[in-house]
């Protein structure tokens, strides 16, 4: 466990056996053994050399959107970048620490008058977690725009680095084990009622097409080339199959939603019956895209 006086002296929060079912969007997940959130990113840095100094491992929890924490206690570290959340604009240029809400990043561009990260409207989750995973959707993706990175390694070092090209894929990020702390995106002058307009336009479009934050973690598998793994899923005869309470939703076949109970045995018994149907039927393995912490 930790060391006592890290207790008293750390001014975020500190728990063991702390819930982190409430912490995703799932709303699955077993207790973090020990949970750190930390005030700022000057304690993110001494609570990463903490737990290296005493052999602790951890990992690193954004809005717990794109995941799935496995029933079972989570051994060693959990922290939380909850608090790291300053968003703000400096020019063109859009600056947010990693536990940003998407949300706040897209009215913040918007009252500066400034467009392009509307794509990431009505996509729960955080900076952080946007930039490890290229977030976007058919508007554009957030690395587009990424023109500067400060990342921390596992080691405790800082780098900070303007991103090539290839450091962004689809739905990936050459991010690897480190941790981004704050990102740095170049936007287009607009006005903002503009800005505003077109993120509501693209909020409207997702509540009719995808099913709301709650209860699931977004898409569960990525879109093979040149097809979409929805209709792939739907045309193999997987919507609203259920395992449990874990349900294909019958709004977006794409996605596995937690009806009320659901364990993440659940959901990866569901993954496995319908990457297998899929296969049988359309013979594509689908890649999943969704991050598991599963022990």
């Amino acid at each position: 466990m930790l060391p006592v006086d890290w207790h008293r002296r750390f001014r975020g929060l500190v728990a063991t056996d702390h819930s982190l079912a409430p912490l995703t969007t799932w709303r699955i997940g077993g207790d973090a053994r020990v949970y750190l959130e930390p005030a700022d990113t000057e304690e993110l840095l001494e609570s990463v050399a903490m737990l290296r100094r005493i052999g602790m491992p951890f990992r690193i929890l954004g809005g717990g959107s794109n995941l799935l924490v496995g029933d079972e206690p989570i051994e060693g570290a959990v922290i939380s970048l909850n608090r790291l959340n300053a968003v703000g604009t400096n020019g063109p240029v859009l600056v947010a620490e990693a536990g940003a809400r998407l949300i706040a990043a897209v009215r913040a561009a918007g009252s500066a008058g400034l467009s392009g990260t509307e794509c990431l409207a009505g996509i729960p989750g955080r900076i952080g977690g946007a930039i490890f995973g290229n977030a976007g959707g058919k508007h554009g993706a957030i690395g587009s725009r990424v023109v500067f990175l400060e990342l921390l390694t596992r080691d405790g070092d800082l780098e900070s680095f303007e991103p090539p090209a290839s450091f962004f894929r689809y739905r990936k990020s050459a991010v690897g084990d480190r941790i981004v702390l704050r990102a740095w995106l170049r936007l287009d002058p607009s006005e903002p009622s503009v800005v505003r307009g077109f993120a509501r336009a693209i909020v409207k479009e997702r509540r009719q097409t995808q099913p709301g934050w709650v209860g699931n973690a977004g898409c569960v598998f990525r879109n093979p080339a040149g097809d979409s793994a929805g209709r792939l899923i739907d045309t193999a005869g997987c919507r609203n199959n259920m395992v449990g309470a874990a349900r294909v939703s019958d709004i977006h076949a794409n996605f596995i939603e937690n009806d009320g109970g659901a364990s993440a045995a659940d959901v990866l018994a569901l993954i496995d019956r319908v990457r297998t149907k899929v296969s049988q039927v359309h013979h594509v393995d689908l890649e999943i895209e969704v991050r598991r912490w599963l022990t």
